[in-house]
């Protein structure tokens, strides 16, 4: 409140960060462009939204690895744990259509930003693995990965909705949507270890963070449709949906 009063320390504040305000700016004119130009305007444009936001994170990440050189900061196990969130994710919306937005963005933007953002994460871990793998400290990088992978695949094969009337398609979507709800637990777990943080991984989980909201205000007005009263279980799929949203 005080900064807001005073306008030098507005100014000190905004020329402190400005590349992060230009990057949001150019973020909030893309989706303006995006939303005008490739959506109807339909409800279901906050899972496109989502994924645009979302987008944006990786490519904050990459073009800061690749600008400084330096990996620092960045947990890997929270890269590869993306990568393996945007394959799945891919494999449940490109050959099917049950969880694609009814938005026209969902013709085929939506599948292109998922595509691309497979993209960027893979680029991450490359970055880490091969380019700049002397600049990653793996000491600080030591969240487990059987806490992430299997809970997720268990809970997705139980309690997973039939969208897209193929089970290994529906289970793929909802594995990654699990997944994707604690995939940022190793870059907490690297946070507390290194006793810093990188301004851009900050930029990051906020982008993320704004990403999951904006998917949980759609599924928490659609979830009725994930349930499936064929099976006690799957009929209350659509409580877990939103559940795992929240984490």
């Amino acid at each position: 409140k005080a900064m807001l009063q005073d306008p030098e320390k507005m100014k000190s504040w905004a020329l402190a960060h400005q590349d992060a305000l230009k990057a949001w700016g150019g973020l909030l004119f893309g989706v303006i462009v995006v939303f005008w130009f490739f959506s109807d305007g339909d409800f279901s444009f906050l899972l496109t939204l989502a994924s645009l936001i979302s987008m944006f994170g990786f490519l904050m990440v990459a073009v800061k690895v690749s600008s400084s050189k330096s990996c620092k900061g960045v947990s890997l196990i929270m890269s590869e744990a993306y990568v393996v969130v945007s394959i799945c994710r891919l494999c449940s919306i490109i050959p099917y259509e049950g969880y694609l937005p009814y938005d026209k963005s969902g013709d085929w933007l939506y599948q292109t930003v998922e595509a691309v953002t497979f993209c960027l994460a893979g680029s991450i871990v490359y970055l880490i693995r091969v380019q700049f793998a002397e600049t990653y400290d793996p000491t600080l990088d030591t969240f487990k990965r059987v806490y992430l992978f299997p809970p997720a695949l268990v809970l997705a094969v139980l309690f997973h909705p039939s969208l897209n009337a193929f089970m290994p398609a529906d289970i793929c979507w909802t594995f990654a949507l699990y997944l994707e709800s604690i995939t940022v637990l190793p870059q907490l777990v690297l946070f507390q270890k290194a006793a810093e943080v990188e301004d851009f991984t900050v930029h990051f989980l906020a982008g993320q963070a704004l990403s999951k909201l904006l998917s949980f205000l759609f599924w928490v007005s659609s979830f009725t449709e994930l349930n499936d009263d064929s099976s006690h279980l799957k009929s209350y799929v659509g409580y877990w949906v939103i559940i795992m949203q929240l984490l």
